[in-house]
C-alpha cells in the first residue's frame, strides 16, 4: 500500500565540546560497507540555541564545516533549537547532538508550498544534497499545529530529513553523484494535524526521514526523465512517531541500505504504515533487529517495485534487489498486514533478474482475527524461513498475483490462531514448495503445482516440485551471512 544549509577557532572551541558532551565518541564511524567517505574526526564547529530562530547560525556552522573540510562535526549542545527551511549542498562530515531528548530540534511554521513548488522543490524541511551526511544523538519534531501556507492547504510537510544526490536546482540530473547517509540515535516526533494527510489519522508532517528525489511534481514527465540515484543509507538506534510513514526510500539505484543491525534496531509507533522501500533498482536492503509496531487499520512494511513515479527514465534492473528482513518484531493491533513485497517487473520486463526477499527468523504477533502476516505479489523466489507467527490472526501467508517458485521452509505456525488459513494461495500461483510447520489441512491452495509436505520430507508420497536446493541458489550467499 504505497498509499520523504563562523569559522571558530579549533582550540577554543574544544573545551566547550567536552562541556557539552564529554561521554560520547566525538565522531560516528560506522558502516564501512556502505562506502563512507568522510575522513576522521576534523574541526568541531558549535551551535548554541539561541531561543529564537536558529537556521541562520546552523547554516553558517555547516557552511564552515565544509571549509574545513571531510570529517568536521557541527556540534548541537543541550538545548532545543528552532529550525527553519535548509538545503545543505555536499557536506562531509556529522551533525551531532547532546542526546536523544537533551538536544531537540524544533522545526519552524510558515513554510511557503507555492515558493517551493514554483522552483520545483519538495516541501522537505532539512535537505541534504550529496555528501556524506552522519546524524546522531538528538531529537527532531514539528510543533503542534500547521507548518506551511500555499497549496493544497493541508498545513503540512512533506519530510522532516530528505537526503539526495541532486535536486531540482543544484546538479540537477547529474547521475555521476551519489550521497552516503548514517544516522543512529534520533528521535522522530511528528504531531496530528486536523486536515492533514493520511490513510488512517491526519498529521503535519508525512514522512519523518526519506531518501530520493527532490522534484515536483513526481506525476508529471519532465523534457529529460530523472535518473535514479545512488544512495548509500543506514539507520540504527532511532524512534519514529506520528507520521503517515517511518522511512520513505525511494527511486535509487546501485544502492545498499541497512535499516536496524542486530542489537541496534529502530522502533517505530503510531504510524498509518511503518514505511517502505519504493521503485528502485540493484539495490541491497537488509531490515534487521526493528521492532513494528502498527496500529489498528495500518499498515506495516512496503518492499516495492511498482512504477509510481512518472519522473523516472526507464531503467533497467541489472542484477538483482535483494531484500534481507530478519530478526524483526512485528506487532499488529487489528492492522491490516505486516510485510507487503511486490514485484511487478516480473510481468512487465520478465528478462529481467528478479527481486529476491527472504524473510527470516522474524516473530509476527497478530491480535483478533483481522491480520494478514506477509502478502506477496508477482514474487519470484521468494525464501520465508523460520519465522514464528502468534496470536489470533486471519492469514499468515497471502501468495497471490503469480507468485511463484516460492519456499516456505520451517516456520512455526503452533501458537497462531487463524480465522482463515495459513496460506492462501490464488489460481495464478504456482510451483511453491511448503516444508515443515504444522499447516495441515489449514491451506487454501488454488494454484498449479504447488507442494506441501510435513516435516519428514524422505517419507512423503509427493514429489517436490522444482527442488529446494535450487530455490535455495539465489540465496545462498544471504543465508551464508
Amino acid at each position: 500500500m504505497r498509499t520523504l544549509e563562523r569559522v571558530l577557532i579549533f582550540l577554543v572551541f574544544a573545551g566547550l565540546f567536552v562541556a557539552c558532551n564529554k561521554d560520547e565518541a566525538l565522531f560516528i564511524d560506522e558502516a564501512p560497507e556502505i562506502g563512507l567517505k568522510a575522513g576522521p574526526a576534523g574541526l568541531v564547529f558549535m551551535v548554541q540555541p539561541s531561543g529564537g530562530d536558529d537556521t541562520p547560525a546552523i547554516m553558517q556552522a555547516f557552511d564552515d564545516a565544509k571549509a574545513a573540510g571531510p570529517g568536521s562535526v557541527v556540534q548541537l549542545c543541550e538545548g532545543e533549537y528552532h529550525l527553519g527551511y535548509m538545503e545543505i549542498y555536499d557536506f562531509y562530515g556529522s551533525l551531532k547532538g547532546a542526546g536523544k531528548g537533551k538536544t531537540i530540534i524544533s522545526v519552524l511554521p510558515g513554510m511557503d508550498l507555492d515558493d517551493l513548488f514554483a522552483q520545483h522543490k519538495l516541501h522537505c524541511m532539512v535537505k541534504f544534497i550529496g555528501g556524506d551526511v552522519h546524524l546522531s544523538h538528538f531529537t527532531i519534531r514539528t510543533p503542534p499545529g500547521q507548518l506551511s501556507t500555499g497549496w493544497p492547504y493541508m498545513g503540512h510537510i512533506y519530510a522532516l530529513l530528505n537526503f539526495s544526490a541532486f535536486s531540482a536546482n543544484y546538479q540537477f540530473g547529474n547521475d555521476s553523484r551519489s550521497i552516503n547517509v548514517v544516522i543512529d540515535n534520533v528521535y522522530f516526533r511528528g504531531h496530528l494535524l486536523e486536515g492533514g494527510p493520511g490513510y488512517v489519522n491526519e498529521y503535519n508532517c508525512m514522512i519523518a526521514v526519506r531518501t530520493g528525489f527532490d522534484y515536483f511534481p513526481s506525476w508529471e514527465t519532465p523534457e529529460d526523465p530523472l535518473p535514479r540515484e545512488k544512495i548509500d543509507f543506514k539507520i540504527t538506534n532511532c524512534e519514529f512517531d506520528t507520521f503517515v510513514y517511518g522511512l520513505g526510500l525511494e527511486g535509487m539505484i546501485n544502492s545498499r541500505v541497512i535499516i536496524g543491525e542486530k542489537n541496534k534496531g529502530n522502533i517505530f509507533n503510531n504510524l498509518d504504515q511503518q514505511g517502505g522501500v519504493w521503485e528502485s533498482r540493484n539495490t541491497v536492503v537488509s531490515i534487521e533487529g526493528n521492532t513494528f509496531n502498527i496500529p489498528a487499520f495500518s499498515y506495516g512494511l512496503d518492499l516495492d517495485d511498482y512504477p509510481y513515479y512518472a519522473i523516472f527514465r526507464e531503467e533497467p534492473s541489472e542484477s538483482a534487489t535483494i531484500f534481507n528482513v530478519q530478526n524483526n518484531l512485528f506487532n499488529m493491533t487489528h492492522s491490516e498486514y505486516a510485510l507487503f513485497l511486490r514485484n511487478t517487473r516480473t510481468v512487465t520486463n520478465p528478462g529481467e533478474p528478479a527481486t529476491i526477499y527472504q524473510v527470516r527468523n522474524n516473530q509476527f504477533n497478530m491480535a483478533d482475527g483481522y491480520e494478514w502476516a506477509i502478502l506477496s505479489y508477482y514474487t519470484d523466489g521468494m525464501v520465508i524461513r523460520n519465522n514464528k507467527f502468534s496470536g489470533h490472526g486471519d492469514l499468515a501467508l497471502f501468495l497471490v498475483n503469480y507468485s511463484k517458485n516460492g519456499l516456505v521452509l520451517g516456520n512455526n505456525f503452533s501458537t497462531a490462531m487463524l480465522e482463515t488459513a495459513v496460506a492462501y494461495l490464488t489460481p495464478s500461483t504456482q510451483n511453491w514448495t511448503f516444508v515443515g510447520g504444522n499447516f495441515t489441512d489449514k491451506v487454501i491452495n488454488l494454484g498449479v503445482n504447488n507442494v506441501f509436505t510435513g516435516m519428514n520430507v524422505s517419507t512423503s508420497d509427493v514429489p517436490l516440485g522444482r527442488s529446494i536446493s535450487e530455490k535455495l541458489v539465489p540465496m545462498n550467499q544471504m543465508m551464508n551471512n
